[in-house]
């Protein structure tokens, strides 16, 4: 080999060795896949397309128990844009009207990067139409907003009754007072396991089971 092939053999070596390793992306971990639907056990969640208040947007149905929900995001999935809300027997797909409807202007959203350890808040305004009662009324959005990104972590589960490993989930954690909640996010899918405490009790616990 010539020394100045060797050399530049050798300069690519170090270059590779110097350039960081590929890291998880805290964007990614919130991305919504339409056609996907998961169910975990007690709700079925199902992605989709939609357009709502003029923007394009990602609408997750969410169904049990005989109530049903819409949630609807921008493209990233980061930005609640609102959420549709049906009554008991109301819930039946796209052709069951909804009872109310949230709209937030500004939304509540996630940054578009994290570092383990740091601390974010969630806030959003908007209105809630009453569509029975012929309403409008101003609203704050009344979710957890004081997070911490825990990381990124592989969460295993059994999906199926098959064990599934869901690679770079971003655990999230929340408060308000002595509640708290655990949360992980995974790419395509939204939140995949769910944690709520009262101090140090556990409240209740979800997490994906089967994939539709």
């Amino acid at each position: 080999m010539s020394p100045v092939l060797l050399r530049s053999t050798l300069a690519l070596g170090l270059s590779a060795l110097a350039a960081p390793a590929f890291a998880a992306d805290f964007a990614t971990c919130f991305t919504l896949t339409p056609g996907v639907s998961w169910s975990n056990g007690n709700e079925t969640l199902t992605i989709e397309k939609a357009s709502f208040a003029g923007q394009d947007a990602i609408k997750v149905h969410s169904a049990g128990g005989g109530v049903g929900t819409a949630s609807y995001y921008d493209t990233s999935g980061r930005q609640l844009l609102g959420e549709d809300r049906y009554g008991i027997s109301a819930w039946g797909g796209d052709a069951a009207a909804p009872v109310m409807t949230d709209t937030f202007k500004p939304a509540p959203t996630f940054p578009q990067s994290a570092k383990p350890g740091e601390r974010f808040q969630l806030s959003g305004k908007g209105e809630r139409t009453h569509h029975v009662e012929e309403t409008v009324t101003a609203i704050e959005y009344d979710g957890f907003s004081d997070y911490t990104f825990v990381g990124f972590e592989d969460v295993e589960a059994e999906v199926g009754y098959q064990p599934r490993t869901f690679k770079d989930t971003c655990h999230l954690t929340a408060t308000f007072e002595d509640s708290r909640i655990e949360a992980w996010y995974a790419a395509g899918f939204g939140r995949i396991r769910f944690e709520r405490y009262t101090g140090n009790d556990l409240l209740m616990r979800d997490e994906i089971q089967t994939i539709e």
